[in-house]
C-alpha cells in the first residue's frame, strides 16, 4: 500500500510539473525529441541508467494519472494540490467543471491568477471551451480548490 501511496503521489508531481511547465494535455500526446547535434541517438534496446528507467515509469505513470490529491512541501508549509485530467463540461469566468474518463466530475474555482495554455501556448480562461480536453492543477484550502494552471489540449476527439 506505501509502494503504490508513493507511485501516486510520483505521479501527481510529475503530472504537476507538466502542467507547471505549460505542457499540459499535450505532454500525453506522442512526440519526438531532436538529437542535439554531435551526439547519436541511444540504440534500441540499449541498456538505459537507473534514473532514466524511473523517470520513464513516472512518466508512464503520469501520462494514465485521470485525477488525484497530494500534499508537497512549500517553503510556506505544507499544500494540498488536486489534479485531473479529462473534458470541460462547463467553463465561465468563476469556475471550471471537468469530467475524467471514469466518471469523476469536479468543479474548480477560477482566480485572476489561474494560468492557461491551449496548444502549449499562453492563453485565456475565456480560449477554454466546454468539450475541450484538459489537465489541470488546483491548490485545495478548505473545501474550496482554486485552479492554478490549465493545459488545453483543444476539443475532445
Amino acid at each position: 500500500m506505501v509502494k503504490r501511496t508513493k507511485s501516486m503521489a510520483v505521479a501527481g508531481g510529475l503530472a504537476l510539473a507538466l502542467a507547471g511547465a505549460g505542457a499540459g494535455v499535450a505532454a500525453a500526446q506522442t512526440s519526438t525529441t531532436p538529437t542535439p547535434p554531435g551526439t547519436s541517438a541511444a540504440a534500441p534496446g540499449a541498456a538505459a541508467t537507473p534514473g532514466a528507467k524511473k523517470a520513464d515509469r513516472a512518466d508512464r505513470l503520469a501520462r494514465r494519472v485521470q485525477h488525484g490529491e497530494f500534499t508537497v512541501r512549500t517553503k510556506n508549509g505544507p499544500k494540498v494540490l488536486d489534479v485531473q485530467r479529462g473534458v470541460v463540461t462547463a467553463v465561465d469566468a468563476g469556475s471550471i467543471t471537468v469530467k475524467s474518463d471514469d466518471g469523476f466530475s469536479a468543479t474548480y474555482t477560477i482566480s485572476p491568477n489561474t494560468k492557461v495554455h491551449k496548444a502549449k501556448k499562453p492563453a485565456t480562461v475565456s480560449q477554454v471551451a466546454a468539450n475541450d480536453r484538459v489537465r489541470l492543477v488546483a491548490s485545495k484550502n478548505g473545501g474550496t480548490a482554486t485552479v492554478e494552471r490549465i493545459g488545453d489540449a483543444g476539443p475532445a476527439k
